[in-house]
């Protein structure tokens, strides 16, 4: 990316401060200087050997060799995401295999003697979609740092690109023979190493990481990966953890279930290494090794995901992992959107038979759920808009009924079991948000849907709409043209979080209209995000439903 087009999304004209330097175990970075934003970042930082050639669909390597001087002023090029048709999530930016790298903001100031708390944020997308990378402006850090400096607090913000799709998460038997699985998650592991070894360089303190994510089907899921890695081995990585919309769900499937292992056929039999078919795992990997990638992206389609593989994930899955103890302490923030399952539900059910099929739950389970969410539309998901449906619903007279029930089955009753199981043993901190945006990058939104609340956690400043819509961002932006009410809220949320971030304690945000945020072992109850005046509220609702869910869909 041009250094111009860069300084553009952070609002900075022109860099006026001599550029700053930083040496780390592999060589000098140099960066940027932001004056305006009393603040200095690094791009584009290499943390693993490139993962290509021989090394592609390999766990990462350490870069165990000096670079000399890097030219750190722009990102790195976009790890490849999942093969699509029409619209690929890779347009907009250049991408790459060799993309293992991470950024750094710092404020001005800090220093190896006096080091500050460190977050390190981990991209949503699914697990196969870059348009959530480190380099997406969506999650431009430098609001977020602003906010823990006018806090008293600073804090120094990393974020992370990692492997995604197939070349991040396939499975078959012959990487499971040769322990190439979860490459993507392992790739998060090594830069949170990087981070250990280098961050204090950068005047961070290794010993304060807290490790951020969103969505339950990548950045938070991957969150609670690292929590629970190695059945809850404790490397001394991070201490204190934020997931936003997701805390993982059932147990992990294996490397060679059959839609792992088809997808892991299909990259033999549709390429050039179909003559490989016959011959033996080593031959087979070599070559898909050596496929050029479009070839290689073209034809590995179908599931990838986190697989149980006896090592980095060596338990059956993340409610039971909790449940029995193997997870690192940490202190949480967790939470969700109020209308998540309009986000994640089939729809168009007429009848409660086929309610009842949409669920994302056993067989056994879907009438008796269904009972406790009745086919009441002003009662369904979104919630609090009598019987109206969003703007662009297909036909379906039980879609909000399917919708509440499947939105707590993945967003909100993950959240709620977790506070129960684990607060009186960790600070935990839970959270709902409840806000309309007044805009996105698209058009008006009328629910409270996945994801919107990432732009006022990161008090996202960036009124570059026209930016939004070209690269197919969906963005809520709060700069200057935004009503005040929202501004406000993104200030207030992104306070809290660099707090959290910086003190363990997002009450000690400095915004003179807060209000409290209770711990959940004091009062079981969520710090509720909106406009119309924050506030705290008994975390009961839905509850026999919710209950219902806990014991006879995550615990069957």
């Amino acid at each position: 990316m041009l250094l111009a087009t860069f300084l553009a999304a952070f609002g900075v004209a022109a860099v006026t401060a001599q550029q700053p330097t930083v040496t780390i175990k592999n060589g000098t970075v140099r960066g940027i200087g932001l004056p305006q934003f009393s603040q200095s970042i690094f791009l584009g930082i290499p943390y693993a050997q490139p993962p290509v050639g021989d090394l592609r669909l390999r766990p990462p390597r350490s870069i165990n060799a000096s670079f000399g001087t890097l030219d750190a002023t722009a990102y790195s090029p976009h790890c490849w995401s999942a093969f699509t048709t029409g619209f690929d999530d890779n347009s907009g930016f250049p991408n790459s295999e060799d993309c293992l790298t991470l950024n750094v903001i710092r404020p001005t100031g800090v220093s190896e003697k006096s080091p500050v708390p460190v977050v390190v944020w981990i991209h949503g997308g699914g697990l196969v979609r870059l348009t959530h990378s480190q380099a997406d402006f969506r999650y431009n850090g430098s609001w977020i740092v602003e906010a823990s400096i006018s806090n008293g607090h600073p804090i120094v913000f990393v974020s992370i690109n990692y492997r995604l799709a197939s070349l991040g998460f396939l499975g078959g038997k012959a990487l499971q023979d040769e322990g190439s699985l979860n490459l993507g998650v392992r790739d998060q592991r090594l830069a949170l190493h990087w981070v250990q070894e280098n961050i204090a360089q950068f005047g961070g303190d290794p010993t304060r990481v807290t490790i951020q994510g969103e969505s339950s089907q990548s950045g938070a899921t991957s969150v609670h990966a690292q929590i629970i890695a190695f059945a809850g081995r404790d490397d001394k990585l991070f201490h204190q953890a934020i997931a936003e919309s997701g805390t993982g769900g059932g147990n992990f499937s294996l490397a060679t279930s059959a839609a792992s292992q088809k997808t892991f056929n299909n990259l033999i039999a549709n390429t050039s290494c179909a003559s490989t078919a016959n011959g033996t795992e080593e031959q087979q990997l070599a070559c898909i090794r050596a496929l050029p990638i479009d070839e290689f992206r073209e034809n590995s389609v179908g599931g990838t995901g986190l697989v149980f593989d006896g090592d980095f994930i060596n338990v059956p899955g993340f409610f039971q992992a909790y449940k029995d103890g193997q997870w690192v302490r940490v202190a949480f923030i967790v939470g969700s959107n109020t209308d998540e399952g309009r986000s994640f539900s089939a729809l168009g059910a007429n009848t409660t038979a086929q309610a009842a099929a949409l669920l994302n739950a056993p067989a056994a389970a879907q009438m008796p759920l269904l009972a406790l969410y009745p086919d009441v539309p002003g009662l369904g998901c979104p919630f609090e808009t009598g019987d109206l449906q969003p703007a662009g619903s297909p036909p379906g007279t039980q879609n909000k009924r399917v919708a509440a029930a499947n939105g707590d089955i993945v967003m909100a009753a993950g959240p709620r079991w977790l506070a129960q199981q684990i607060s009186s043993q960790v600070p935990f901190f839970k959270y709902r948000f409840n806000h309309v945006p007044w805009n996105t990058s698209f058009a008006p939104i009328d629910y409270i849907s996945h994801f919107l609340e990432v732009s006022y956690v990161f008090n996202l400043q960036n009124d570059d709409i026209a930016f939004w819509v070209t690269n197919h961002f969906t963005a809520t932006f709060l700069g200057a043209g935004a009503p005040i009410a929202d501004r406000f809220l993104g200030s207030y949320m992104a306070a809290s979080w660099a707090a959290f971030i910086a003190t363990g304690d997002p009450n000690n945000a400095n915004i003179a209209s807060k209000i409290h945020w209770p711990k959940y072992s004091e009062q079981a109850a969520n710090m509720v995000w909106q406009t119309q005046g924050s506030m705290v509220e008994q975390d009961n609702f839905r509850e026999e439903g919710m209950q219902f869910i806990i014991d006879h869909v995550f615990f069957p």
